[in-house]
C-alpha cells in the first residue's frame, strides 16, 4: 500500500453561511467546499485555492482538500474554493485582500504564471501563504512566501530521462514531449529532463534539437488529437526516427492509447510506430492507466498495444495539498516549516504497480 504521511492537522468546520459571508465566490456549490460548524472557530479562516478539476491531477487535489476542511478539528476554519479560470483566481483572491476581516492565512496552487501579479499583491500584505505544485518564481514572491510545497516536477523530468537512458536511448536521439501548460510545472519537468540528458552524454546542441508539441492543457482529448496530428504529420520513415515520448501527465498518455486504437491514424503508420516506440513516459498517478499496467483495463485493445513499448508513470501524491494546508497551520500556531518543502516522486509500471494507491 502507498504509503502517506499527510497528517490530518488541526482545523474546524465552517458552515455554508460564513462562507457567504467571507468574501464574493464565482463558483457554483460543486466547485466548492468549506467545513461545517463556527462554534470551533478561534483561529480565523484559512482560505485553499485550487483549480477547478480540470484534469485527473486536479480533481483529486480538490477531493483532498474538501476531505481536509470537513474532517479535520482545530482552531482554524478551512475554507476550499476551485476556479474557473485564471480570471476567476485573480477575483477570488482581490476578495480576500479586500474582506473587512482578512483571512488568517492562504494556501494557493495558483492557476497558471498569469496569478504573478496576484499573488504580488499576496506578499504586499501579512496575510501569511503557502504555495502548492505550481511555484510562483518572483523574487517579490518567494521573499515573503511562508512555504512552497510542491511535488519534485524536475524529478519527474529526471526520473524519466533516467528510464528512458536504462531502455536504450542514446544521445542525440529524437524525442518528442508532450507538454501539460506553460506554467511552472512543465518548465521543472522539462528542467530536470534536460539537466539529466547532459549529465549522461548528451550535448547542449542535442538537447536543444528536442521536439516539443503546444501545451495540452492536461487535457486527455486535446492530447489525443496532437498526438494524432502529430503522428499524421510525418512520413513513415520520419516516423521511424523517434524511439521516445515523454508526456507530462497520464492523462495524455491515455489520449495516446486512445488515438492507437481509433481510426483517424493509417494502419501502416500505427504499425510503424510500434516498431519505433521504445518507452513513454507519464505522470500524475492516475488509477484509468494503473488498470493498464494491470492488465484489467475495460479496453481489450491496450495489453496488444502497451506491449509493443515500456510505459510507466513518474508520480507524486494529490494528497499532498493537505500538507501544504498542514504546513500552514502549523505556521499560524508558531511552528516551524520548511520553505522548500518538496514531496519525493516514484516510478510506477506493471511490476510495482499494486503497491500503489492511484486516484
Amino acid at each position: 500500500m502507498k504509503k502517506r504521511l499527510f497528517a490530518l492537522l488541526t482545523a474546524s468546520v465552517l458552515t455554508l453561511g460564513l462562507l457567504a459571508g467571507c468574501g464574493n465566490n464565482n463558483n457554483t456549490n460543486d466547485n466548492n467546499s468549506n467545513s461545517g460548524d463556527d462554534n470551533n472557530a478561534g483561529g480565523g479562516d484559512i482560505y485553499v485555492l485550487v483549480p477547478n478539476a480540470d484534469h485527473g491531477w486536479t480533481g483529486a487535489v480538490l477531493n483532498y482538500a474538501n476531505e481536509y476542511a470537513a474532517s479535520a478539528d482545530g482552531n482554524y476554519n478551512v475554507v476550499v474554493q476551485a476556479a474557473t479560470d485564471a480570471k476567476n483566481q485573480q477575483e477570488q483572491i482581490d476578495d480576500l485582500l479586500g474582506a473587512a476581516t482578512p483571512p488568517a492565512g492562504i494556501v494557493v496552487l495558483p492557476y497558471d504564471n498569469t496569478m504573478e501579479s496576484s499573488m504580488a499583491n499576496v506578499a504586499a500584505t501579512d496575510i501569511p501563504f503557502v504555495m502548492f505544485d505550481r511555484i510562483i518564481d518572483n523574487p517579490v514572491v518567494q521573499e515573503k512566501v511562508t512555504a512552497n510545497v510542491k511535488g519534485d516536477n524536475e524529478g519527474i523530468g529526471a526520473a524519466t530521462a533516467q528510464r528512458f537512458i536504462a531502455d536504450g536511448l542514446q544521445p542525440g536521439e529524437k524525442v518528442y514531449v508532450m507538454i501539460g501548460d506553460t506554467s511552472s510545472v512543465p518548465e521543472m519537468r522539462n528542467k530536470g529532463f534536460q539537466e539529466e540528458l547532459l549529465a549522461n552524454g548528451w550535448t547542449q546542441e542535442q538537447v536543444d534539437a528536442i521536439e516539443y508539441s503546444a501545451a495540452t492543457g492536461w487535457s486527455r482529448s486535446t492530447g489525443k488529437q496532437m498526438f494524432i496530428d502529430w503522428i499524421n504529420s510525418k512520413t513513415n520513415d520520419e516516423l521511424k526516427e523517434y524511439h521516445w515520448i515523454f508526456t507530462h501527465d497520464d492523462e495524455i498518455a491515455m489520449g495516446i492509447l486512445e488515438a492507437l486504437t481509433g481510426s483517424e491514424i493509417e494502419e501502416s503508420k500505427k504499425a510503424v510506430f510500434y516498431e519505433s516506440v521504445t518507452a513513454i513516459g507519464a505522470s500524475s498517478g492516475l488509477n484509468e492507466i494503473y488498470t493498464v499496467f494491470k492488465g484489467e483495463h475495460a479496453n481489450a485493445a491496450y495489453p496488444d498495444i502497451v506491449a509493443n513499448f515500456d510505459l510507466f508513470s513518474v508520480t507524486y501524491d494529490p494528497a499532498m495539498i493537505q500538507t501544504a494546508i498542514g504546513d500552514m497551520v502549523t505556521h499560524l500556531d508558531g511552528g516551524d516549516v520548511s520553505k522548500d518543502h518538496t514531496i519525493p516522486v516514484s516510478v510506477v509500471d506493471a511490476t510495482n504497480v499494486n503497491e500503489f494507491q492511484g486516484f
